[in-house]
């Protein structure tokens, strides 16, 4: 269940250019003149509240205001779309003829919508508009997207022949998902100068900062604004699932589902938004968008109809519908798709059966695999299936961290490493009896170590390895990592010496016949183990070169004899050879 919250879409505020549009219809009709215009935009973009504004401002000055709201699922009621509108009129009509005229206008379109010609039912709607609008009529017609047919009959009737009366049109519906039928009507109206467009585009980055009450200048705005695409709706919510959402990580981590905190809930008015939408699907669409959100942001039919468990032919034809009515959208340039936005996939996801989204995460792993898809994506789906499950699960999150550190993301890489070690809790020591996998993400956490200048995943790792045979120790064991890792717990400790890291090293067999503790490094010569030890604890060449008074180079130079005579080839296995060493 998520846990939601509200919150106030304040768009008028923002988008002053198309509210002032909007209200110059009513001036129009003030002025006797019939008036429409088309409002178009994405979903969350603020139409629904603009026309509430309008409303508000219409009534205030006498307007009779009618409302209506297309339903995806009234497609085989002809004419609902006019007949709510008519019902409404209904309930306000004070004179008994304007009532009958009114039901016997809603029985016909119930009865029988045709847009063949000769079809009296149009007619009857004008002559009935024409007839009783006198002080200024403002008709809503909002979500017109997802209108039955009868009622796009209906409204290009109106659009081509505009009713003779103070009457405004508004028509609100969402481009992507607009039909051909609709289209063409309003292009039609634009030719004629019978309609004008009002299209809301994304937020601009001022426009984004009056919407959230930011500074210009807060290092927040730009990262909202950019994971929220633009989209009023996206950005608040954005703004109350991650209140201090920083700048500093890179494009994707949305996508992926990790740049959301795993307590956060979608505010209310989010919820009930996409909710709608997806309720209007069948089972099978509904199967195969939560197998796409199980995917992410790599969506192509052969994938999907794996996980899914559906003919790929099949998975075709529904994610085409999918795309139609903008739930997934084309990549452009390749054959795959994309949620139209993650916070989409976010509520697929996490609405799907936490069994069955497990199962679903192993079958892209299977398919991954078998494609030989690059490990971070494998990680990623391992990361969400219970990782230790699977023998395998260690060494694609292991691969996964050296794929980060080669890219340059040691935060990245941490998260990987971290994901292992528990990957490792939940295996046990006999789904790796040559310690070939530990081994690598020992050796993993100690380059992360010698990158970072901290030591305490490397302690860590160490200690969940060294005692993972243990495991009635482990708790002990972890207890002493966390009051000799700085900053665990509050407390600082120096970044040398503790032993529960190296005893937990020492425990763990070796994986090849070196020299081991202090023999390892009795060839060096003192300034050379003088710098291997410095090196051990986490510090960069250029710190060592201003700690001993030397250059950088000539640090570089002892490390590559120390390098040789201990027939190793990296700082990481140094920094090992280091901790045993101490040990």
């Amino acid at each position: 269940m998520i846990a939601v919250r509200d919150i106030c879409i304040r768009t008028e505020t923002v988008r002053q250019t198309e509210n002032r549009q909007l209200l110059a219809v009513l001036d129009d009709v003030a002025d006797g003149r019939a008036s429409a215009v088309e409002l178009a935009g994405d979903p969350g973009s603020g139409k629904t509240r603009l026309l509430a504004g309008l409303a508000e401002t219409a009534a205030g000055r006498g307007f009779t205001v009618l409302r209506g709201l297309a339903d995806p699922g009234e497609q085989d009621l002809p004419g609902s779309l006019f007949i709510q509108v008519l019902r409404g009129w209904l309930g306000l009509a004070d004179r008994a003829g304007l009532r009958e005229e009114l039901l016997a206008v809603i029985r016909r379109i119930a009865a029988s919508v045709d847009d063949a010609a000769g079809c009296p039912t149009p007619e009857r709607l004008r002559a009935l508009l024409e007839q009783h609008t006198c002080r200024g009529l403002l008709i809503v017609l909002d979500d017109v997207h997802a209108a039955d047919p009868a009622s796009l009959a209906l409204l290009d009737r109106l659009v081509r022949w505009p009713v003779n009366a103070p009457l405004a049109l508004v028509i609100s519906y969402r481009p992507r998902q607009a039909p051909e039928r609709l289209r063409a009507t309003l292009a039609r109206g634009s030719q004629l100068g019978t309609v004008r467009r009002t299209e809301l585009a994304p937020l601009g980055l001022t426009q984004a900062a009056d919407l959230l009450d930011l500074n210009a200048t807060d290092p927040r705005l730009r990262i909202l604004h950019r994971d929220a695409q633009g989209n009023p709706l996206y950005l608040q919510a954005l703004a109350r699932i991650c209140p201090s959402r920083q700048v500093g990580r890179p494009d994707g981590l949305l996508a992926d589902l990790r740049g959301l905190p795993s307590d956060a809930g979608l505010p209310d008015v989010l919820a009930r938004h996409l909710v709608t939408e997806l309720s209007a699907l069948d089972p099978q669409q509904q199967t195969v968008l939560a197998s796409a959100s199980v995917l992410g942001d790599d969506i192509d039919a052969g994938t999907v109809a794996a996980v899914a468990r559906l003919p790929e032919p099949e998975v075709c034809r529904l994610l085409d519908g999918l795309r139609r009515v903008d739930l997934l959208r084309p990549l452009s340039g390749t054959p795959r798709s994309v949620f139209r936005h993650p916070l989409v996939r976010w509520l697929v996801y996490d609405g799907t059966d936490a069994c069955w989204r497990e199962d679903a995460h192993r079958r892209a792993i299977a398919v991954l695999a078998a494609r030989g898809a690059p490990v971070e994506r494998r990680a990623l789906h391992t990361e969400r299936a219970t990782p230790g499950r699977d023998p395998q699960d260690v060494a694609v999150l292991t691969a996964a961290a050296r794929a980060a550190l080669r890219g340059g993301d040691i935060a990245l890489a941490g998260h990987w490493l971290s994901t292992a070690l528990a990957a490792v809790d939940r295996a046990g020591p006999e789904t790796d009896p040559g310690h070939r996998v530990a081994r690598e993400l020992l050796d993993t956490a100690a380059e992360v170590a010698a990158r970072t200048g901290s030591r305490a995943l490397l302690a860590e790792t160490a200690a969940r390895l060294g005692h993972a045979d243990r495991r009635g120790r482990r708790a002990r064991a972890d207890r002493e990592v966390r009051a000799e890792v700085p900053g665990a717990d509050g407390a600082a400790a120096p970044r040398r010496g503790g032993g529960t890291a190296r005893r937990a090293v020492r425990a763990l067999p070796a994986a090849r016949p070196e020299p081991a503790g202090d023999a390892a490094l009795s060839v060096l010569t003192g300034r050379e183990r003088e710098i291997a030890e410095l090196v051990g604890t986490g510090l960069r060449t250029r710190e060592i070169a201003d700690r001993l008074g030397l250059s950088a180079r000539t640090v570089e130079v002892h490390l590559a004899r120390t390098y040789r005579k201990l027939g190793i080839g990296s700082r990481a296995a140094l920094v090992r050879m280091v901790v045993q060493s101490a040990a």
